[in-house]
């Protein structure tokens, strides 16, 4: 017999390892969950962290505004290119967007923001499908295409960009006419790796922008040695100021009417140790371009306002100083400031000031520049429309400019000898005059032009027939010496 006893002390042993048994399988439930849940998370982390490699890798390629790839994009695949095809053929195409900085100046950046997202969307509807489009930064877009088949393949596709961006972008309910200027350049003529083809692309475009802009120009080797010499006239201007390299000649402006001088235009001048005498013509594009303008502008300003006040103290009085401002200049948030406190400083009345203006500047940026010049003339100063007749102002543009003075171009005073110039020329003047403006020719080299502009009754004449630009020291003597009236 079985002691019943022991056997309920069995029993009882057996219902302890029972819960025993059913604890650590629920332990082991617990934990299993437990395993699965951190395995779920891990699997979890692991798609938020791939997903975040594919966001950064994307921000790392690809321009965040306009959604192309960026430089970095273009480097790694040029060089991929170059690396695997060592004898095959590409082209880099250059854009860059003629005079954005004053559609974003005038317009506002999100504005021009929105023209460059409009800009990428036009580059890929002209593309073939063979082309890859890069944005650079601001208002540069790089065109990459493989495998081209000769220039007349690039050339044709140029003019087909050119073209494309003729037409106008609407944007906000205004439509927007732009231009791009385009330097090209090929592998492997032009450089074997990504950065010396980018260097001579961007060399190339910035001969399209000297070219007149809106054009194309292909990178030859002469362009280096352009742009060299280009970089030594920026590095040597960088100093002129302080070195007192520059200075100013002033060519006398008289009035037809009585035969007096009205005042002078300052010119400016540098004589460089190192260079020479460097043309206007050359280094004052150089100069807008690193916007050293800036500085040289304010300068000139400052320079011809204190002459002018100096010489009206010598007893020369009522004489006018007429100075050239710069669209750098203009757009520029203190240039009214900038101009009332050169006069303030130099002493010399407001009235005896004019600012010349050329006529494609006031076009381009019509309304930031006449809300700066217009404080300028309620002040009393003179503002010139300079060479008139050569841009593409229409006479209702005219009317709203904030302007006082017409200056004909020389071009149209040079052939005045032929009726259809002669009658353009007398047109320009009877314009001027209907618009309560004043007239003033420049470029008068011959008694002929000066008695044709009197008889038309031109209000001021300029040029080599009166006199050739004065150094400031003879200005005082050459006054004293010329014949009243």
């Amino acid at each position: 017999m079985v002691d019943v006893t022991d056997r309920k002390g069995y029993e009882s042993k057996l219902q302890i390892s029972y819960q025993e048994l059913e604890s650590t399988y629920e332990e082991l439930t617990a934990l299993q969950d437990e395993l699965m849940e951190q395995y779920n998370k891990v699997v979890e982390n692991q798609a938020l962290l791939q997903a975040s490699e594919e966001k950064y890798r994307l921000l790392a390629y690809n321009d965040v505004l306009s959604g192309l790839p960026n430089r970095l994009s273009l480097s790694e695949e040029l060089t991929d290119f170059i690396d695997k095809h060592p004898g095959g053929q590409a082209a880099l195409f250059f854009l860059d967007i003629d005079n954005f900085k004053y559609i974003n100046d005038t317009m506002g950046h999100t504005f021009g923001d929105e023209l460059l997202v409009k800009a990428g969307e036009r580059l890929l509807e002209l593309s073939d499908g063979r082309c890859r489009h890069f944005r650079f930064g601001g208002d540069e877009f790089v065109i990459l295409i493989k495998e081209v088949d000769g220039y007349a393949e690039v050339i044709y596709y140029a003019e087909s960009l050119v073209q494309g961006f003729s037409a106008p972008f609407e944007l906000d309910a205004s439509s927007v006419h732009i231009s791009i200027s385009i330097g090209i350049a090929s592998y492997p003529e032009n450089g074997t790796d990504a950065g010396e083809l980018l260097k001579n692309a961007d060399i190339a475009m910035y001969k399209a922008k000297e070219a007149g802009k809106g054009t194309y120009v292909i990178y030859g080797e002469e362009m280096q040695q352009h742009f060299d010499e280009r970089m030594i006239v920026e590095h040597h201007l960088r100093n002129a100021i302080a070195n007192n390299e520059l200075s100013l000649q002033y060519q006398p402006l008289v009035d037809t009417g009585t035969g007096r001088i009205w005042g002078f235009e300052a010119l400016i001048r540098w004589n460089s140790p190192v260079l020479g005498v460097v043309s206007p013509l050359s280094f004052i594009t150089i100069a807008e371009d690193c916007r050293l303008i800036v500085p040289i502008g304010e300068w000139v300003l400052r320079k011809a306002c204190r002459f002018m006040r100096e010489l009206q103290a010598q007893g020369y009085e009522g004489y006018h100083i007429s100075v050239n401002i710069s669209v750098v200049q203009l757009m520029l948030d203190d240039f009214t400031d900038m101009v009332l406190a050169v006069l303030e400083d130099t002493g010399l009345a407001p009235e005896y000031l004019e600012l010349e203006i050329t006529e494609s500047i006031f076009m381009e940026s019509f309304e930031a520049i006449s809300s700066k010049l217009e404080p300028l003339k309620q002040r009393g100063i003179g503002i010139a429309l300079d060479d008139f007749g050569t841009g593409y102002s229409s006479l209702s543009y005219l009317k709203q400019l904030p302007i006082t003075t017409l200056k004909i171009d020389k071009s149209f005073i040079d052939s005045i000898d032929t009726p259809n110039n002669m009658s353009l020329a007398s047109s320009i003047v009877t314009i001027g005059h209907d618009m309560g403006l004043n007239v003033t020719a420049e470029g008068v080299e011959t008694r002929e032009q000066l008695e044709f502009l009197e008889r038309t009754s031109c209000d001021k004449i300029q040029g080599y027939f009166i006199s050739r630009p004065i150094p400031e020291k003879e200005v005082a003597g050459w006054i004293s010496g010329r014949p009243a009236g």
